[in-house]
C-alpha cells in the first residue's frame, strides 16, 4: 500500500524540484526558450534533428527585439547574447566580468586538452596567453611560412603526379585534412610526413582521432560544454588515451633531440622552447608591417597579468598541450574553411576564375613562378575577399561561450536592467550574427564583393575568430595556411562539382563542428589537361 502512494509522490516532488527554477527569467522580464522539465534545453540537442549550434541559438530566431534571451541547461539558467555590440563590450571593455570559457577539462583525465589555451581559465590562462602571444606575431608567421609553403607545394606536386594530366574525383575533406596534417605536423612538431602517399602514417591516424568532432568524441565534447558536472562525475575524457600518450611522447622525444643536437628550426616547438627560456619576444618594428593577414585578422589586446601570478613554466607536457591545440586548429578549423571555400568556388565558377586570374597575375612576379611568399599572400585583395566571405557564410566555429566571473548589469532594448550573475554561462551565436540580414543583405548568398570596401562591414557583427582578449590567437596562422593552400590548388587545378556532390550542400547535423553530410566530392581538372 505504501508504494502505491509513495512512488507517485516521489515522482511529483521530483517534477516540482526539476521545474522550481523555471520562473527565473519570467521574474526578470527576459524572454526565454521554454524548457522541458528537468532537461531544460539539453534534450533538444539529442532529439530535434538539428545541428547543435542551431539548437543552442534558437532564442536568436525566436526573439528578434532583445539584446539577450534566456535558456535552461537542465535546471540552471543561462543566457544567449543577441546583440553583437553587447558581445564586443563583454569581450573587451568589460572583459573582467567574462574571463573564462565554460568547458572545463581536468588534467587528471585530459592532460593535453586541459593544458590547451582554449580550455584554460583564470591565472593559468593569463600566463598561457601572455607567453604564447609573441609566437603568433606577423614576423613569426612569416618565419614559419617557408615550412608551410614547402609542405603544401610538395603535396600539390604529388597530387599532380597522381593526376597524370587527367581529371580525377576526390573528396576534399579527406584531401585537405591530409594536407593540413602534413603542414601542421611540420610546423607544430618539427616532423615531415607525406599523408597523400603514406596514407596511414601514425601522425595522420592520431591527428584524425585528435581532430574528430563527430560520433562519440563530439558527444563527449557537447556534454563537457552543456553538462560539465555530469561529464566530470563519470570521469569522462575528451581525448582518447592513446592520443594523449602519443603527442606527449612525440613532443618529449623531439625536445630531447633538439637540445642534444642543438637543432634550431623555425616552428612552434622552437618558439615554445624560447618561451621556456623567457627569450621569446616580438620584433615590434618588423611586426607592424606584417601584422595584417587579412580583413579577418583579430585585433591583438594587451593582457595585464595580476600581481603575484608570475610567468608560465613551460614543462614538456605544457608544450605538448600547446602544440596539440595548434595542430587541432590547423587541421579541423582550416580544413573546414578550405572545404566550404572550395564548394563555393565550384558552384560559382565566375568567382573561381576571377580568383585564379589574381593568382596567375601574382605568379608572374615570383622568382620560380609558383612558390608564394608571405608578403605576396598579404597583398592579394580578392583572395582575402573570398576567404573573408567564406568565413562569414560558413563560420567554422558557429558558437562560442563565456562564464560570468563577476556580476554584470546592462540595459536591455526595453529599458529594463538585466544582471548576469557570477557563475552563469553565456553563449554567443557567431553564425547567426553572420547570417542576419540586418547586417548582411541576402545573407545566404556567397558574395565576396561584400568585402570590397571594409567600411561597409559592421565589424561588431563580423567575428569569425571571436572578439576581445579571448579571441582566436591563431587567426594569422589559419588565414596564412588557408590562403597558401588555395593559392597552390587554383594554380594547378580547376575545381568542378562532381556528380556525387550534393547541391545545395547538406550540413551534417550529428557533427559538433561544421561538415557536409554527404562529403565534398569534387572533380579536379589539371590546368595542363
Amino acid at each position: 500500500m505504501f508504494l502505491l502512494w509513495a512512488l507517485p509522490l516521489a515522482l511529483y516532488l521530483f517534477y516540482r524540484w526539476s521545474i522550481a527554477t523555471y520562473d527565473y527569467f519570467e521574474k526578470r522580464n527576459v524572454p526565454y526558450v521554454k524548457p522541458v522539465p528537468f532537461f531544460g534545453q539539453v534534450l533538444s540537442f539529442f532529439t530535434q534533428g538539428r545541428h547543435a549550434v542551431d539548437v543552442a541559438s534558437e532564442g536568436y530566431r525566436m526573439f528578434r527585439n532583445t539584446r539577450i534571451s534566456g535558456v535552461f541547461t537542465l535546471r540552471t539558467p543561462a543566457y544567449l547574447v543577441h546583440d553583437p555590440t553587447l558581445y564586443k563590450q563583454m569581450a573587451t571593455k568589460d572583459f573582467d566580468h567574462f574571463t573564462d570559457h565554460v568547458t572545463d577539462f581536468r588534467i587528471e583525465t585530459d592532460p593535453i586538452l586541459a593544458r590547451s589555451l582554449f580550455f584554460t581559465n583564470g591565472a593559468h590562462w593569463r600566463q598561457h596567453r601572455s607567453g604564447l602571444s609573441p609566437a603568433f606575431t606577423g614576423s613569426k608567421m612569416r618565419s614559419m611560412f617557408g615550412l608551410l609553403s614547402k609542405s603544401a607545394g610538395d603535396a600539390m606536386g604529388r597530387l599532380l603526379v597522381f593526376a597524370a594530366g587527367k581529371p580525377f574525383t576526390m573528396e576534399l575533406r579527406d584531401l585537405y585534412s591530409r594536407l593540413g596534417n602534413d603542414v601542421m605536423t611540420s610546423i607544430s612538431f618539427g616532423v615531415e610526413v607525406d599523408s597523400l602517399t603514406d596514407r596511414d602514417n601514425e601522425f595522420f591516424l592520431k591527428g584524425k582521432r585528435l581532430a574528430q568532432i563527430d560520433g562519440l568524441p563530439g558527444l563527449k565534447f557537447l556534454m563537457a560544454t552543456t553538462i560539465p558536472r555530469v561529464f566530470h562525475f563519470f570521469r569522462l575524457s575528451g581525448m582518447y588515451k592513446d592520443v594523449n600518450e602519443f603527442y606527449t611522447d612525440a613532443v618529449a622525444r623531439n625536445i630531447q633531440l633538439r637540445e642534444t643536437n642543438r637543432i634550431n628550426r623555425p616552428d612552434f616547438i622552437h618558439l615554445l622552447l624560447q618561451a621556456r627560456k623567457n627569450t621569446l619576444g616580438a620584433e615590434k618594428h618588423e611586426d607592424e608591417a606584417l601584422q595584417d593577414a587579412g580583413f579577418s585578422t583579430v585585433k591583438e589586446h594587451t593582457l595585464e597579468q595580476k600581481m603575484g601570478e608570475g610567468k608560465m613554466n613551460w614543462a614538456d607536457i605544457d608544450i605538448a598541450g600547446a602544440a596539440a591545440s595548434f595542430f587541432f586548429g590547423g587541421i579541423e578549423t582550416t580544413t573546414t574553411l578550405l572545404c566550404f571555400t572550395s564548394y563555393e568556388l565550384a558552384v560559382n565558377p565566375d568567382i573561381q576564375e576571377r580568383l585564379r586570374a589574381e593568382i596567375d597575375e601574382q605568379r608572374e612576379s615570383l622568382a620560380d613562378g609558383r612558390t608564394p611568399t608571405y608578403e605576396v599572400l598579404q597583398k592579394m585583395k580578392y583572395l582575402d575577399m573570398v576567404v573573408s566571405e567564406a568565413l562569414r557564410r560558413w563560420t567554422p566555429l558557429g558558437l562560442t561561450n563565456r562564464k560570468c566571473t563577476k556580476n554584470y548589469t546592462f540595459t536591455n532594448t526595453d529599458g529594463s536592467q538585466v544582471t548576469i550573475e557570477r557563475g552563469q554561462n553565456i553563449s554567443i551565436p557567431l553564425k547567426y550574427f553572420h547570417l542576419d540580414e540586418k547586417f548582411y543583405p541576402d545573407p545566404l548568398r556567397f558574395d565576396p564583393e561584400r568585402f570590397a570596401d571594409p567600411n561597409n562591414i559592421n565589424q561588431d557583427a563580423y567575428v569569425p575568430f571571436g572578439a576581445g582578449l579571448r579571441n582566436c590567437i591563431g587567426s594569422r596562422l589559419a588565414l596564412m595556411q588557408a590562403k597558401c593552400i588555395l593559392f597552390y590548388m587554383l594554380s594547378n587545378f580547376i575545381i568542378k562539382p562532381d556528380t556525387k556532390l550534393t547541391i545545395p550542400i547538406v550540413i551534417d547535423e550529428t557533427s559538433a563542428g561544421l561538415n557536409a553530410k554527404h562529403g565534398f566530392w569534387m572533380n579536379l581538372v589539371p590546368r595542363s589537361a
